[in-house]
């Protein structure tokens, strides 16, 4: 169950909704990778690189940190995060009865998951997106893909000792996912890596391919986005998708291109009949869109 909070009022929320139970510790749940100031400011609490197997300090200062945060939630430390990470990705929240240790070993469980052909890839459950897109957030209408990505035991896995597991959507939403609030002894076994199914990594892959996009298109095509913002361009890009699908495209350097045709065309995107025309032979598998994008450049 997810509850969606259209606020980002974080201390009136959890001051008032939270800390019912006294036996609860909370957690943030880091990404580095986008904002290290999180490292030096709490340099007081006790933190820890989530992937203990980052090589040396420079992977370290760029990778997810678990943190214990302070119960008084009008301490100094919440009022840095009200003000510098509230409303973004940088974070997410766990609420738990664990303690630092057991919580730790807990997530890292989940780091790895191994493919059906024997790859191994570390799962970026810190990223509210994927976090919310393993185990299902229908409220959240930010998700390009609905439904939950693990099984049910992998989702009871994940959540049994957490009470609930705060995040920010795209637009800035507060959301909370309910845990099963279990204190445990000792904590379950749970095989690793976690084990993915043909199905589970293709919905992975559809799950993760705006953000794909929308590096590729920063990357290369710098000057048909700048003047974007992150979240208006992934509305540009899961307004189109069905689009570029209609037309038979598939792979990440067709779709790119079809959205930068987009973003070139704008308005006259759908009336312009010579561009029309080329798609339309794409859609009949006449030219490839590499053929499709010559020409039209060529009739520039």
């Amino acid at each position: 169950m997810i509850k969606e909070y259209t606020t980002v009022e974080l201390l009136d929320i959890f001051t008032t909704k939270v800390l019912e139970d006294p036996n609860l510790n909370i957690y943030v749940l880091a990404d580095a990778a986008q904002e290290s100031k999180f490292l030096k400011a709490f340099t007081h609490l006790r933190q820890k690189c989530l992937i203990i197997e980052a090589a040396g300090e420079k992977a370290r200062a760029v990778s997810p940190h678990l943190l214990q945060m302070p119960i008084d939630f009008f301490a100094n430390e919440w009022q840095w995060i009200q003000k510098n990470a509230a409303g973004t990705s940088i974070i997410t929240i766990i609420v738990s009865g664990l303690s630092f240790k057991s919580l730790f070993d807990h997530l890292r469980c989940f780091l790895e998951i191994q493919l059906e052909g024997g790859l191994d890839l570390f799962l970026a459950f810190w990223d509210p997106a994927i976090l919310a897109t393993l185990v299902g957030n229908k409220e959240d209408t930010s998700l390009y893909v609905q439904g939950s990505l693990f099984n049910e035991k992998q989702i009871q896995d994940l959540l049994t000792p957490i009470h609930s597991w705060w995040y920010w959507n795209r637009v800035a939403q507060l959301q909370k996912i309910i845990g099963f609030n279990q204190y445990l002894e000792k904590r379950p076994i749970i095989k690793t890596p976690i084990q993915f199914t043909v199905e589970q990594e293709e919905q992975m892959i559809e799950a993760t391919l705006p953000d794909n996009l929308i590096y590729y298109l920063k990357l290369n095509n710098g000057f048909l986005v700048d003047h974007l913002d992150t979240q208006a361009l992934y509305k540009m890009i899961i307004d189109n998708l069905p689009k570029a699908r209609k037309i038979g495209l598939s792979g990440t350097r067709d779709l790119v291109n079809f959205m930068c045709l987009k973003l070139v065309y704008k308005d006259q995107f759908d009336t312009d009949t010579q561009l029309q025309s080329i798609l339309n032979d794409v859609e009949k598998a006449k030219i490839s869109m590499d053929d499709a994008m010559q020409k039209i450049m060529n009739m520039k």
